[in-house]
């Protein structure tokens, strides 16, 4: 049984889920406790893709919109905050620019779980949430699209 301003880890699985913290006000918070606190974002990201699986969608490229967000660990002091040690989102960007750049993609839930592998594949992300809309798809609907979140 837990008692009131006990710091306790719930362990689920091997791995370390929650603390249990008693606040000033004593009330009993329960914060993460290996989760990543920070995050990298781009939002809004809308470029040119053949994308689709209708005849016409073979002829020109499509908008696509990517929202991406990455839970990353957060540097410690020792590392410094230079170029060497960060993701950088003009990464993120120039690797979904190149997942676009190799040809007619048939689904946009193929094109989100290459998008999160690329995200995946720096050291320091532990998981990514990926929207691929096409906004231009429906008149009356402002985009439709696919939102995954994978983790490490």
């Amino acid at each position: 049984m837990r008692q009131k301003g006990q710091m306790q880890a719930e362990r689920h699985k091997g791995l370390a889920m929650l603390k249990v913290i008693k606040n000033a006000d004593g009330i009993v918070d329960a914060a993460p406790r290996v989760l990543p606190l920070d995050q990298i974002l781009i939002e809004g990201l809308t470029l040119p893709a053949f994308i689709g699986m209708f005849a016409h969608e073979y002829d020109a490229p499509q908008p696509i919109r990517f929202d991406v967000i990455v839970d990353i660990l957060p540097l410690t002091p020792s590392e410094g905050h230079d170029t060497e040690n960060i993701v950088r989102y003009d990464h993120i960007v120039a690797d979904i620019k190149r997942i676009l750049a190799e040809g007619h993609i048939d689904l946009v839930e193929t094109l989100a779980e290459d998008v999160a592998k690329a995200c995946l594949s720096y050291d320091r992300t532990q998981q990514v949430c990926v929207t691929v809309a096409k906004p231009a798809a429906f008149e009356n609907a402002d985009a439709v699209g696919i939102r995954i979140t994978r983790r490490k």
